[in-house]
């Protein structure tokens, strides 16, 4: 027994120096969440749309300001008259007008409307950089997660096949009986098929990465065996509530929806009103080959345009937008509601997973104190080896849900803070800190 123990702490010494001379080249979460926002097209789509949205401001203002054109021409002209020769001549001009709009009370509301076009660009483009945070965020944790699962059954099929060898010789001494061979070897065949399920389940992981980062996957940095757990500041449900209710992407999104359409109903009963403005134009024509003299018109008019009956067009665009401006309203408040009611349910989901994380410390001792115990017990002819099996699995079960706890803590609270649109690059960088240390020591206890 003693020797088995020896052997397998020397196993364990070699993996920590593989892990550790692996984890130089491990690429951390700031890098793979870089790499995603780099990659995600719709982070990219939705920095164009913000591009065409900086440009509503310039477009509405363009429109107030004064309009100047120019042409030129030359045109061929016939004179018949009853009793005079008939005269052909070439003639050609130039001229220069200018519009100047006075009064336009649908291109004013445009110039205002702009800028809300302007910042709902803005905030669609930070929305999507924020999922994409997150998304990288759960993706590289989720890997994580599943890589755990792997390492647990290997160390578990490990721990197995050493036993049944060991049980193998005991048997030719004497010692055990073909039941015990029987029961390890039907432990083994059901870890084996775990493993497979697990093996899959790391590589969907991975590709799931690389779809998110768009590179080839490299080893991931861990965290901390003795890392404590970031905490969500402030401590107070309800204040998060208040933050995702208020500025919550979402919410910022149809908060602008419904001033635009608020604009948009203001532009529709635009139509009753007049239009003022002024128009000018120079125009100098040249002389007629041989026939008329060189003529310059100069004009300059006022013109106001009042509407008088459009068929009831008018009213019915009022209605529509007055209709639509209705349904941007609702859409506020379910999205302000939505918004709250996940952030509360974020909040739950981190303060439980804080708890869980307290609670599998405790049980992560336990277990090692049961297997210390049952170790014992085989060791005095209490306990057979596939009791020592299975509390020494129930102990990598243990540590592994352990360090999920502490992944699914983290992926919680970084939820929370997109939902209160919080979250950005230096939240992954504090996180990041947490990964820089050595590979996760599987025996070290995790603080909540």
């Amino acid at each position: 027994m003693v020797d088995r123990r020896r052997a397998m702490g020397v196993a364990a010494a070699l993996a920590a120096m593989l892990c550790g001379s692996g984890y130089a080249h491990a690429v951390d979460l700031l890098t793979v969440v870089e790499q995603a926002v780099d990659y995600d097209a719709s982070v990219a789509q939705a920095r164009a749309s913000y591009d065409a949205a900086r440009q509503a401001v310039p477009i509405a203002r363009a429109a107030l300001l004064p309009q100047l054109s120019g042409g030129w021409g030359r045109g061929y002209n016939r004179i018949d008259t009853e009793g005079f020769p008939r005269n052909d001549y070439w003639q050609s001009g130039w001229s220069v007008n200018l519009t100047q709009p006075l009064f336009d009370w649908t291109r004013w509301t445009n110039y205002r409307q702009a800028d809300l076009v302007e910042a709902r660009g803005a905030v669609e483009f930070g929305g999507a950089q924020q999922a994409s945070i997150l998304r990288a965020a759960k993706a590289y944790f989720d890997e994580l997660a599943a890589e755990d699962e792997v390492r647990r059954i290997d160390d578990y099929l490990a721990a197995i096949d050493a036993e049944y060898g060991q049980l193998q010789r005991r048997r030719d001494a004497g010692e055990a009986t073909g039941i015990d061979l029987r029961d390890a070897h039907t432990l083994r065949d059901e870890i084996v098929l775990q493993q497979r399920v697990a093996q899959v389940n790391l590589q969907a992981k991975r590709r799931a990465l690389e779809q998110v980062t768009g590179a080839p996957f490299e080893p991931l940095a861990r965290l901390r065996g003795a890392m404590p757990l970031p905490a969500a500041a402030p401590a107070d449900p309800e204040d998060w509530a208040a933050q995702a209710r208020e500025h919550g992407f979402g919410v910022q999104m149809r908060q602008l929806d419904w001033q635009i359409a608020q604009y948009d109903v203001t532009k529709a009963r635009a139509a009753h009103y007049p239009v003022a403005g002024v128009t000018a134009s120079y125009t100098p024509a040249g002389a007629a080959a041989g026939y008329a003299r060189p003529t310059t018109t100069t004009t300059a008019m006022l013109t106001v345009t009042i509407p008088l009956f459009s068929g009831g067009e008018v009213q019915s665009k009022v209605k529509a937008s007055e209709a639509l401006e209705d349904k941007a309203r609702n859409g506020l408040l379910s999205a302000q509601r939505d918004a709250e009611a996940a952030a509360r349910e974020s909040f739950a989901r981190y303060e439980a997973g804080r708890e869980r994380t307290r609670m599998l410390i405790d049980f992560v001792e336990a277990c090692r104190n049961t297997l210390d115990a049952t170790q014992a017990g085989y060791k005095v002819g209490s306990r057979t080896s596939t009791d020592v099996l299975r509390t020494l699995n129930a102990l990598y079960v243990a540590r592994r849900d352990l360090r999920a706890a502490r992944y699914d803590t983290i992926v919680a609270l970084l939820q929370l803070k997109a939902d209160a649109a919080t979250l950005d690059i230096d939240d992954i960088a504090a996180i990041g800190s947490l990964l820089i240390g050595p590979r996760d020591d599987l025996s070290a206890p995790a603080k909540g």
